[in-house]
């Protein structure tokens, strides 16, 4: 029998803030940006400034995964205007089969992957029902092995980028942003960053 052993997600340094923060002062400013639920839209919600009239945001108000394919329709619709998807990998496992689709009808969308190596949202609800110490086997049902995205997007005939510095943020999101292709940015984050939430207990 094949054994599967998931690593642990290992500590980057780059923040979700620094992310988001860098997206409000470098998407254009007639861009549609669309965001997903989960920590990606409390993040982005609290932190992305739209800079005037000409910007759309567009945030999921439900199912986890709807951005990416959300994304590539507002592209459809709105060819030659500038769209930015923002997720994280676990909304990216939803429907990465998508990101062959944008390459084969060359849909120009930049998609950008808070990758954490988890659904970190659900750690909070796990270290209440394991009283504060989970369990490794605990930590298996909200955390992935740690994988590249960008390497993935290139095979399925996407432009990616790994940012696994923070330095090498900004250059990566100008380099999509005028690639004028479908690019995926994979940005390694921390698994134990989590987003602010609005009512503490």
């Amino acid at each position: 029998m094949l054994e599967v052993r998931i690593e642990p997600p290992q500590a980057w340094t780059i923040p979700a803030e620094q992310i988001c923060g860098e997206l409000a002062r470098h998407v254009p400013d007639d861009a549609i940006i669309v965001v997903d639920t989960g920590h990606a839209g409390m993040w982005m919600g609290g932190l992305f400034d739209v800079r005037g009239p000409r910007q759309q945001f567009i945030r999921s108000a439900g199912h986890l995964g709807w951005a990416l394919p959300a994304g590539l329709g507002a592209k459809c619709a709105c060819p030659d205007r500038p769209v930015v998807v923002f997720t994280g990998d676990a909304g990216l496992w939803y429907h990465i089969a998508e990101l062959e689709t944008a390459a084969r009808w060359n849909i120009n969308a930049v998609i950008v992957v808070n990758n954490n190596g988890a659904g970190n949202q659900s750690k909070r609800g796990f270290d209440r029902a394991y009283g504060g110490q989970q369990t490794d086997k605990a930590r298996e049902l909200w955390t992935f092995r740690q994988v590249n995205f960008a390497r993935i997007a290139e095979e399925m005939g996407a432009m990616g980028i790994r940012v696994d510095k923070p330095s090498e943020l900004v250059p990566a999101l100008e380099r999509a942003l005028g690639a004028k292709r479908r690019v995926l940015v994979d940005v390694v984050t921390d698994v134990d960053i989590h987003a602010p939430l609005a009512v503490t207990e």
